[in-house]
C-alpha cells in the first residue's frame, strides 16, 4: 500500500498499557504507531532490528544501552541493532517507530 490512514489499521496489544498499529511494511523498513498509557513500563529488551522513533504526543523516558533521556513531543531517538533498551511512559504518549529490516 503506497498510502493510507492509520485509523484504518488494526491495533494489537503488545504489553499492558500499549497498543501498536503497523502502518507500513516494505522490503527494508517498517513503520509502526504506538499508543501508550501513562504509567506503562516498557521492559528491557533487544532485537536485531535498527529502530528509530519520533514522539508525536506525550512524555516518554527511554534507556538505550544505559543512556537515559526524557522525550516529549518533537523529540526522536535511535537504537542500534541488538542494544538493550527500556522505557517508562510519564503521560499518555503516541510515537512512531521505524524498524529496519521489518519485524
Amino acid at each position: 500500500m503506497l498510502f493510507g490512514n492509520g485509523k484504518d489499521r488494526l491495533s494489537e496489544k503488545i504489553i499492558e498499557g500499549a497498543v501498536k498499529r503497523v502502518l507500513s511494511t516494505g522490503e527494508k523498513i517498517q513503520v509502526v504507531q504506538l499508543e501508550m498509557k501513562g504509567g506503562t513500563v516498557v521492559p528491557e529488551h533487544a532485537h536485531p532490528h535498527e529502530q528509530a522513533g519520533y514522539i508525536v504526543h506525550g512524555k516518554f523516558e527511554v534507556n538505550i544501552g544505559g543512556q537515559k533521556g526524557i522525550l516529549e513531543k518533537g523529540y526522536y531517538f535511535q537504537i542500534p541493532s541488538n542494544t538493550p533498551h527500556s522505557g517508562f511512559v510519564h503521560e499518555d504518549t503516541i510515537l512512531i517507530d521505524i524498524y529496519s529490516p521489518p519485524r
